[in-house]
């Protein structure tokens, strides 16, 4: 299915065009709004596993964006070099959602048992590690290890990528459409954050791994003062649900604007 950001793309461009309806007529457009606008999904995105691509797609289909931000996108999508930083993030989010490795790992991250394995347990077993030997006998289990290892390593690629891009409305859609997994996907979701963070010195055993960078990067990308800051403030009345449940208004109020 067609990603949130690459939907939102096409209907805030064709909105700037008096034609933003047209993104929602065809069969997989009439899908999505069908399920965005569930009031099931709306709890389940809005309290229960805050995510904000979704608040932006339903209020780009109601025609409720702010001008400034409607201009500013618009104006990003007609820069030169705009669709080369475009087609990286896609090359990003294919590489996320194809490593099956990664996916187990997210699934981990988010409360899943995967393969007999409990999050808790997982922890448990990196922090003691003589339980580890006894923990690899169950088939399959290596692959959360690898995992863990494979979302390191596209963290650090992910924040590389920020860093570098010069399109700040384009780095705060991409920032969102993957900051649930960096803590910003509420209470649980920062506390499993803030564990990975903490646990990077198991990764840099690995050394291929840099342990203070990647846990400098880990927190970099938690932090939405750095890179959707500008987004965040154009449409903060439209995320307004996200920035409440998902403590990002909480962090963003405190006034803490750099690391």
């Amino acid at each position: 299915m067609t990603s949130c950001l690459e939907r939102c793309q096409r209907s805030i461009s064709a909105d700037c065009e008096a034609e933003g309806a047209e993104i929602w007529r065809d069969p997989e457009g009439q899908f999505v709004w069908e399920l965005l606008c569930h009031p099931a999904v709306i709890a389940y995105y809005e309290r229960h596993y805050p995510f904000a691509p979704p608040l932006l797609l339903r209020a780009a289909g109601d025609r409720r964006l702010p001008d400034t931000y409607r201009s500013q996108w618009q104006a990003e999508l007609e820069q030169e070099g705009f669709d080369a930083a475009y087609r990286q993030f896609l090359h990003l989010n294919a590489r996320f959602i194809s490593n099956d490795v990664i996916g187990y790992f997210i699934e981990l991250l988010d409360d899943f048992y995967v393969f007999d394995t409990h999050i808790d347990e997982f922890r448990r077993v990196l922090e003691q590690r003589a339980r580890l030997g006894g923990w690899l006998t169950r088939p399959d289990r290596w692959q959360l290890l690898e995992g863990m290892a494979s979302f390191y390593e596209f963290a650090l690629d992910l924040e590389q990528y920020l860093a570098a891009l010069e399109f700040p409305m384009l780095r705060g859609h991409v920032w969102l459409h993957f900051a649930y997994w960096f803590g910003n996907g509420g209470a649980r979701m920062e506390e499993v954050a803030l564990w990975l963070q903490n646990a990077v010195a198991h990764a840099a055993e690995d050394e291929s791994i840099d342990g203070a960078e990647l846990g400098e990067a880990l927190a970099r990308l938690r932090a939405p003062q750095r890179y959707p800051l500008v987004l965040i403030e154009q449409t903060a009345e439209v995320l307004g649900p996200w920035l409440e449940s998902s403590g990002v208004g909480e962090q963003l109020s405190a006034g803490s604007r750099s690391l």
